[in-house]
């Protein structure tokens, strides 16, 4: 591990976080985490961050999953969920696999500045134009992006109508 990647032994997704990987160390996963101060190494996985940073605002992973399915339905899969608030704006992840894959990145939402397709991997650039490679096609990067965004105008509308 890169000695100048700061080591944690927990995270909270805040909308300062850009992008959770998944990482194999000494038969354990971590995660590798993109976020406005830099790039982490956290000695938690990815969905133990999830959950984690859902039960600190008083919600848990499925209540999450619950708020998305009564917009996208009971069939969709690999839903985007609100892990987080920050003065009304909802922190939104979203997964590039299955949730249950320990091979799954989640990418914050409100993070991405740019998107670029580089055959067969994508690269994202984030709004401290910090840059990561994923291995995912560009058209199922689209998806699962135009799905937050969905969800984020569902919520913000939904939410402001009752000010």
């Amino acid at each position: 591990m890169n000695r100048n990647i700061k080591q944690l032994d927990f995270y909270h997704i805040t909308n300062a976080t850009y992008l959770l990987i998944p990482l194999r160390h000494e038969k354990k996963l971590h995660t590798v985490v993109y976020d406005k101060t830099g790039i982490l190494h956290v000695t938690q996985s990815p969905m133990k961050i999830i959950r984690a940073s859902c039960r600190q605002m008083g919600s848990s992973y499925q209540s999450a999953l619950d708020i998305s399915k009564q917009y996208f339905g009971e069939k969709k899969h690999k839903l985007p969920i609100v892990v987080a608030m920050d003065y009304g704006n909802p922190c939104i992840m979203f997964p590039l696999m299955s949730p249950k894959s320990p091979y799954n990145c989640w990418v914050s939402f409100n993070s991405l500045i740019n998107i670029q397709d580089r055959a067969g991997q994508i690269n994202v650039t984030f709004k401290n134009h910090t840059e990561a490679d994923l291995d995912i096609q560009y058209a199922s990067f689209c998806k699962q992006y135009v799905s937050s965004a969905m969800l984020h105008k569902y919520l913000t509308s939904k939410w402001t109508r009752h000010f």
